[in-house]
């Protein structure tokens, strides 16, 4: 029988009803008789006893579900993504070693550039994979932050990030465990579209310090037989994104290792998502900037200048958030900029339509320009 939770008044009334029907020797129940005085007190301790349970119970049950299944909370993670780094053009090659440290006065943490890269000569600019120092939504930060960095660079003229670093997060949250398992859950059979799905996003990397680095953010799966009868149905196409851009080949690997199985380095080995026979390729999505144009008309008594920032903000994080695939709608886009307070109209003059991209294409934050009318 399930657990059912009493309240004080239930409980008193219980009570006396029970002494009312198993003894005639007492008949003052009235509200300040010694016998009524007695059970409402004993009533109280009773409801506590139940409050006590039912929090338990609620606390209880979650953990010892998780706890069966072993699926634990996922920890902290530090906001990455893609530094431009700019330079005169030189004649020789300008390295821009590993471990280089980007601060700023406007960002709240430094962040450590993950790999070596190298500017060929006549070059002006290289794209910087970043990690952000610590873990944590700290690390978020909007688009166009100027950075200097240390060790200095040979000719350097500029560094900043094209789009927002938003991927940066805290301890999971209840909430957000709770939906992680459901959809776990669904994915229990393993071999179908869900299970393929959750079995991607569980791939990550991690640096020497066991910090993670990168994530599967996004997941398309393609199964090419369904428009080409020609294909065979044994087929699946899988296709990840990282949600910062420039899936790396790492990323990659690490989802076609969890996909098909693996033996771990204890020797135990690591069941797969896919089924027996059949073949699935894995590859990172495609991705199309995506440029917005727009007129931003202020309600009296606010800035237009701070509105048109928080506007480009906006804007980029919801196409940063985009899934593989999913669309731009510009009614989307027209609600989400109405929705900050001040702002008293938006007029897009790009795009002017809903953009579509291909099931293996993900779209990510172009020039966005929004200007006061």
């Amino acid at each position: 029988m399930a657990f059912q939770l009493k309240n004080w008044t239930s409980i008193v009334a219980s009570t006396l009803n029970h002494f009312r029907g198993t003894t005639s020797r007492v008949t003052d129940f009235n509200i300040g008789s010694v016998v009524r005085t007695i059970l409402e007190s004993l009533a109280i301790e009773i409801d506590e006893f139940y409050q006590k349970m039912f929090h338990g119970l609620r606390e209880a049950i979650p953990v010892a579900t998780y706890n069966t299944f072993d699926f634990a909370r996922l920890a902290a993670s530090p906001a990455t993504g893609v530094i431009r780094v700019t330079i005169t053009s030189a004649a020789v090659a300008t390295v821009i070693p590993a471990g280089t440290v980007f601060s700023s006065a406007a960002a709240r943490l430094t962040y450590l550039s993950q790999n070596g890269v190298t500017i060929a000569p006549g070059g002006t600019y290289a794209d910087v994979s970043v990690v952000a120092a610590s873990s944590g939504a700290a690390g978020n930060i909007p688009a166009a932050v100027a950075f200097t960095v240390n060790p200095s660079i040979a000719g350097f003229v500029s560094a900043a990030n094209a789009i927002p670093l938003v991927n940066g997060r805290e301890v999971e949250a209840d909430a957000e465990r709770k939906q992680r398992f459901g959809s776990y859950i669904e994915a229990l059979q393993r071999s179908t579209t869900s299970a393929l799905i959750y079995g991607a996003k569980t791939a990550a990397l991690f640096n020497a310090s066991g910090i993670e680095t990168e994530r599967v953010k996004a997941v398309s799966i393609i199964e090419p037989y369904v428009a080409d009868s020609a294909q065979p149905i044994s087929l699946v196409n899988v296709y990840v994104h990282n949600g910062v851009g420039a899936t790396s080949g790492a990323l990659v690997a690490e989802v076609v290792k969890i996909i098909h199985g693996y033996v771990d380095d204890a020797g135990v080995k690591v069941p797969g998502w896919k089924a027996a026979g059949v073949k699935v390729t894995v590859a990172a999505a495609t991705e199309t900037t995506q440029a917005v144009t727009g007129v931003i008309t202020a309600e009296p008594g606010y800035v237009a200048s701070a509105l048109c920032a928080l506007a480009t903000e906006a804007l980029s994080e919801y196409i940063l958030a985009l899934d593989i695939g999913e669309a731009y709608v510009v009614a989307h886009a027209v609600v989400l900029v109405s929705s900050i307070a001040g702002v008293a109209n938006i007029v897009f003059s790009l795009p002017t339509a809903d953009v579509d991209p291909a099931a293996t294409n993900k779209l990510m934050p172009g020039a966005i320009a929004i200007t006061a009318a």
